[in-house]
């Protein structure tokens, strides 16, 4: 007999206090703007990632020489690439936009001396701690690869457009650089 009177008490507690806090729970609920979704579909907060400055690689960009066709083999690092942004803006209702700097990928250029016409062999070997893709042009040669680690080695005849090599790695947008690239570098000609 105890037992059932608990239970009845018990069941008699949960009906009261269920109807209740609906009730409450409606009684506080903040009403909807005009037209505005209630609740709101996605909480509008800024990105916290950390902004990117760009003026701190500039400082540091390391300068290098010209290549030579036929000359040695340039040893490159993070240090010698310029980094690329991408910036995004993020907005919310009743709050001023905010622009956050993400990194994309890294470029370099140099200018390329003794390009006559002859047959050229480029030789590209590196890597990296990130995915990335890595694209090379110079005059009429282009090449690519993709990954962590890079190996391209052609050759072609580029007639005297090779002028200028470009460098691009590109990679999904962050906040942070990759630790470390190496890259090592020659250009040559047929003996």
């Amino acid at each position: 007999m105890k037992l059932l009177n608990l239970l009845i008490v018990i069941c008699i507690s949960f009906l009261l206090t269920s109807p209740l806090s609906a009730k409450e729970q409606s009684v506080n609920r903040v009403p909807p703007p005009c037209c505005a979704p209630w609740p709101p579909i996605e909480p509008c907060v800024y990105n916290v990632d950390p902004e990117v400055k760009i003026q701190q690689f500039f400082n540091t960009q390391e300068v290098l020489d010209p290549i030579y066709i036929g000359g040695e083999r340039y040893a490159l690092k993070k240090e010698n690439f310029t980094p690329i942004f991408t910036t995004v803006t993020h907005t919310c209702p009743d709050s001023d936009p905010l622009q956050v700097r993400y990194y994309t990928g890294y470029e370099l250029s140099l200018p390329v001396y003794n390009d006559y016409g002859q047959k050229i062999f480029f030789d590209i070997a590196g890597k990296t701690d990130r995915q990335m893709s890595l694209n090379v042009s110079c005059g009429s040669f282009s090449a690519s690869d993709a990954g962590d680690k890079f190996y391209i080695s052609e050759s072609a005849i580029t007639s005297g457009s090779c002028t200028t090599i470009v460098m691009k790695f590109n990679f999904n947008r962050t906040p942070s650089l990759p630790r470390y690239l190496d890259l090592n570098l020659t250009i040559s000609e047929e003996l």
